[in-house]
This record gives C-alpha cells, structure tokens and sequence, in this order.
C-alpha cells in the first residue's frame, strides 16, 4: 500500500513539477527573448544614429571607425553597412576586421528597425536616417548562445531544485497520506479477518479524534450487529435442531420407558437383518411378553403398571449386551434386537439371564410380586432371512413359550405348533 500511494504521489508531483519546469523555461525564453531583442536594437539603432552624419559626408574613414567601435563586443557575430540603393558599402567579421562587400548581396532598405531571431543568432536590422529620409541601414548578427547559455542553467538549476522538491514533497504527502489513512489501514486488516474467519466478534481500533475515528465505529457497530444477528441464528438453529432431536426422539422412542418404539425397531432391524445376510453373521430376534401382566395392572392400577414396566425395562437391559437393542413395541411386550451372536449356544444363555432377571421379587404398594415372562427367539439367517417371515417365526416361538407354561424360552424350530393368527408385529 505505501508503495503504490509513494508511486501515486511521485507522478502526480513529476507531472506538477515537470508542466511547472516547461512553464518557467517558456517564460524564461521570452523574458530572455525580449532583452535580448532590446539589446540587439539598441545596438543597431545606435550604430545608426552614429553613421548617420559620416553617410551625409560620405565619410569612409569615419564610418569604419564607427563599425569598429561599436563591435568590440563578443556577442557580434558580423556587421554590414548598406547605402541609400542597398548595396553594402562597409562589413564586418568575427575575427575582428573587415572585409570585403563584393560577396554579399544587396538588400531593400526598410523604414524601421526589425529583429529576426534564426537558430544561432539574431539579425537586428536598423535604418540611417537623414529626417525622414533613409539614406543607409545598418544590419548586426548577434549571437544566440548567451540566450541558449541562459536556458541550459536554467534547466540545469530549476531541474535540481525541482526534482528535490519532487522527492521531498513526495515522501512528506506520502507520510501524511499514511498517517490520515492508518484508521482505514487498520480497518481494512479486520475486514480482511472478519472475512476469512468468519469471526464477528472482531473489532476495528477506534480513534474519535482522527478524522477517520467515525468510521471505524460505525463499522465496529455493523460488526456488533452481524454478531448479534449471527448469535440470534445460530440460537435459533440449535433451537431448531434440539426441537428436531426432541421430536426424533419423541417419535423413535417410547415415553415411559425411554426405549426405542415400534417404529425405530422395524428400521432398526431390517438393518440388522441386511448385515447378517451380507456378512453371513448371526443375528437373533428376541420377544418378550410379561406373564399375566393385564391382571396386575387392573388389581394394582395403571400408575403400578406403568411402574411394573419401566422396572423390566431396567432389569431386560441391565442384561442384554452393549451392542443389543431393547425396544418397547408393545403395550407389555418388548423386542431385543442382538446384532453379530457367534453362536446359538449365547442367544440361550441371556435367554434363561432375562428370565432370572425378570423372576427376581418386586415390591409393589407394600406387596411384594413375582414377575415372569414369556420370550420367543428366532435367528437370522438360520431361521429366516426376510423381515416378514422373521418376524412370524419369532412370534412361532413366543406362542411356543406361552404355551409351554409361560415363565420360559423357546428358539423356533419347523417343529413347533404353528399358529392361524396373524403375526402381531406386521411391517
């Protein structure tokens, strides 16, 4: 940033300097112009007057004693002396000396004096009068270096104290532009922050007494803002999403018991049947239905009830493995979903634990109770490998157990009786 406003400054201030440089040099030219046209006719028209009594008497002596009087200084280059017809009569050199007319041609007498300015010298033309009468004219070649000389040290010094002047206002804008412009600086860095990270808790450095102060506080308020506002969003969506968790676990999940319900076991297991059928792992399917569990909540109330289920539900958990799922799918009627068995022999075995479990004495209302239950297994794929008939052979072997005198297991076999009622879990 500093080199490019440095950059900025130093053309700015060149163009400045150099279009102030060509102004001077023009109007050094014509102020050097101008005294030298002065000078040059001075000199000419003084010659003149000086000749003009020694062109009456025709007088050549005289007249060269003139001429050569009047161009002893170095800037005459040349002088010529015409007469009333315009011939020359009378020339001069640099060398000093004179010389002769025959190589120089004629001219027209003019009535007043004239000056041209040619690359390397100045013609100053001026007539010998008598009166009104034009009797002669004096024509002098000056030289145009004392003028080109003037230019050159002109440029030399004003090019110097110019480019000083350059660089040193330059460098002194260029600081004070930095100075007035470090709020903005400072303000554009925590615009580049607040972009990349994100973060709106950042804030610009505020400077009330900088003429800049205003806008970092105004930007340090829209910051406030966007952080209140992105505050409010992201309240407002964790809101959202703990409704949303609240609502999945309110439809996944039982009220009473906390277990997952009848809609998330079906999902739950048709996963668990496609990984067993995949891996060619075994999975089992328990069900669990509490003996005569109607005729203790009509004796002892629904409020007992309630309290007889979630106590199974504790003690079917506190048995089942970490990676064994214990769902309530019905109104006394559990399900366990046991992912990756190894074998038949363990599906047994936390069998007569659940029944162990659910046979331990309860205290009800002052009263102690024994509870028992009924528990139907099937295993994939050694039973069935589709949800439906899963399902059915589970509910086989459930029958079975209620049938066998309650208080039991059963794993379905081609053996058992088979039952006309519908299953009780349809999909």
């Amino acid at each position: 940033m500093a080199r490019r406003i440095f950059r900025h400054n130093l053309f700015g201030m060149s163009v400045a300097m150099l279009a102030a440089l060509l102004l001077g040099l023009v109007l050094s030219f014509c102020l050097m112009y101008k005294n030298l046209h002065n000078e040059a006719m001075y000199k000419a028209e003084t010659l003149a007057g000086n000749m003009a009594d020694a062109m009456i008497a025709s007088d050549a002596r005289q007249l060269q004693s003139l001429l050569l009087n009047a161009t002893g200084t170095p800037d005459i280059q040349a002088a010529t002396i015409y007469d009333k017809t315009g011939q020359p009569i009378l020339a001069w050199s640099a060398q000093g000396q004179l010389i002769k007319t025959s190589g120089i041609v004629s001219t027209t007498l003019q009535r007043h004096g004239t000056l041209e300015l040619h690359i390397s010298q100045l013609l100053a033309i001026a007539p010998i009068l008598s009166g009104t009468t034009v009797i002669g004219q004096v024509q002098l070649q000056i030289s145009a270096w004392p003028m080109y000389q003037h230019i050159l040290l002109y440029l030399l010094i004003a090019g110097f104290i110019f480019a000083f002047i350059t660089a040193a206002a330059t460098y002194w804008l260029t600081n004070r532009q930095l100075r007035s412009m470090h709020t903005i600086m400072d303000l554009s860095v925590v615009a580049e922050k607040v972009a990349t990270l994100g973060d709106y808790s950042l804030r610009a450095p505020q400077d009330l007494e900088h003429e800049f102060g205003s806008l970092n506080m105004h930007f340090n308020l829209m910051l406030a803002r966007m952080e209140a506002w992105e505050n409010d969003m992201q309240s407002e969506a964790r809101e959202r999403r703990e409704a949303d968790s609240r609502l999945a676990i309110l439809n996944n999940h039982d009220s009473l018991t906390k277990l997952p319900n009848r809609h998330y076991f079906h999902r739950l297991l048709s996963n668990c049947l496609e990984d067993a059928v995949a891996n060619n792992e075994l999975a089992a399917l328990m069900f669990i239905d509490l003996d005569h569990f109607k005729g203790l909540n009509e004796t002892f109330g629904y409020d007992a009830g309630d309290l007889i289920l979630s106590t199974m539900a504790n003690r079917l958990c506190g048995v089942l493995r970490s990676t064994d799922t214990l769902c309530r799918v019905d109104g006394d009627e559990f399900a366990a979903i046991m992912p990756r068995v190894g074998s038949i022999e363990v599906v047994q075995n936390l069998a007569d634990r659940l029944v162990q479990a659910i046979n331990q004495p309860m205290t009800l209302r002052g009263q102690q109770i024994l509870l028992s239950a009924s528990i139907g297994i099937a295993c994939c794929p050694l039973h069935a490998k589709e949800q439906r008939l899963f399902l059915h052979n589970a509910d086989i072997a459930l029958k079975a157990a209620k049938a066998g005198g309650r208080n039991t297991w059963r794993l379905y076999s081609k053996d058992l009786p088979k039952t006309s009622q519908a299953v009780q879990l349809s999909i």
